[in-house]
């Protein structure tokens, strides 16, 4: 477990079923988390007025009334308007989130997840709680119109003149980089054609600002058929899913292992970035579509996804899924010309002495 991300605070359970509430209580006091846990609403208001946690986790289906209409219960006292509150159902619609964030709920977890999975929200939302300053936390939570948004508490003002800003940028930065990067692509290219056979160009479907859906362009550093062979090979690997990685991967090229080395495999991204798809900083888009997020992820759709970011240049693929993860909310809740400086500075340090790369 990676205990470096957890903060130790107060948690309020509430949940009728013992088991399931055992099992939490046990995850989060090995982490060094005090809890209080409950069967119900009444009991759980009682709690708060005299105990003041840090975090709720409210099952859905709960005696008296279900979490929706508790959590929208709690949000009615001012000094509980921006704690926050994890929703666990069973299943999650898109109803089912539209209803979540209008009842006040900052995230879903559905049930059954892992002690990583829980232990990660819990981490997320903790910190950015703390962060907040008392101001941001008195911002109604009830007037938010989008609902697979999360409130975020940086400036609009800023965040908006900061996305126009750093879009100008990708979009010249890209330009002029581009005519020097084309006799290296040409190189590869023909590389690519000698080595293997295939098409050159890789086409993967990404999620992109606001769950837009475009193809992210690569150079194709695999055999024709390494979908295929990734079944016969995923007793090899050694990530857990989402990812996937194989050291010495048989199912790639010679001149594909060479590009993933020097991460010229995404020198087509400049493609991309030039026409809007991506940044040259940012999270990394993932495969997931928009309607498939969980509501902690969504906040990765406000802005573009990025060539490097900061998992990148923090170990590149040595960093779990999890990590990455959090870095990725934490980068776009920091987002500065600074921040960006710093990691497209790395990133040439990682590129260059081939960090994590595989």
């Amino acid at each position: 477990m990676n205990t470096k991300m957890i903060k130790k605070g107060r948690i309020l359970i509430v949940i009728a079923d013992t088991s399931q509430q055992e099992w939490i209580e046990k995850t989060v006091n090995a982490e060094g988390y005090t809890t209080r846990s409950v069967s119900n609403a009444s009991e759980a208001l009682e709690v708060i007025s005299e105990w003041v946690p840090n975090i709720i986790l409210i099952d859905v289906d709960i005696p008296e009334m279900d979490g929706f209409k508790t959590v929208s219960t709690i949000r009615h006292f001012d000094r509980f308007l921006y704690l926050p509150i994890l929703l666990m159902p069973s299943r999650a619609t898109m109803e089912d989130k539209r209803k979540g964030v209008e009842a006040g709920a900052d995230d879903i977890v559905i049930k059954p997840f892992s002690q990583e999975e829980l232990l990660l929200r819990i981490s997320i939302h903790l910190r950015r709680y703390r962060h907040s300053s008392d101001a941001e936390r008195y911002i109604p939570k009830r007037t938010i119109k989008v609902p697979i948004m999360l409130p975020h508490y940086k400036s609009g003002i800023f965040r908006r003149w900061f996305q126009i800003t750093k879009r100008v940028f990708d979009f010249f930065f890209a330009l002029v980089q581009l005519p020097f990067a084309l006799p290296v692509m040409i190189g590869i290219v023909i590389a690519i054609r000698i080595d293997s056979p295939g098409p050159v160009m890789f086409f993967q479907e990404r999620t992109g600002l606001n769950g837009k859906r475009f193809k992210m362009l690569k150079f194709r550093t695999m055999l024709e058929n390494a979908d295929e062979l990734k079944l016969k090979y995923e007793h090899l690997n050694e990530l857990t899913w989402p990812d996937f990685k194989i050291t010495n991967d048989p199912r790639m090229t010679k001149v594909g292992r060479m590009l993933r080395k020097t991460s010229l495999d995404e020198l087509p991204q400049l493609i991309n970035i030039l026409i809007g798809d991506m940044s040259f900083v940012g999270p990394r888009p993932t495969s997931f579509k928009a309607e498939t997020y969980k509501l902690w992820q969504t906040e990765r759709l406000e802005v573009r996804p990025g060539l490097t970011g900061l998992w990148q240049v923090s170990g590149r693929s040595d960093v779990d899924f999890i990590e990455r993860a959090e870095m990725d909310i934490d980068y776009i809740e920091r987002q500065s010309w600074r921040l960006d400086l710093k990691v497209m500075w790395q990133t040439l340090s990682a590129v260059f002495h081939g960090k994590g790369a595989y």
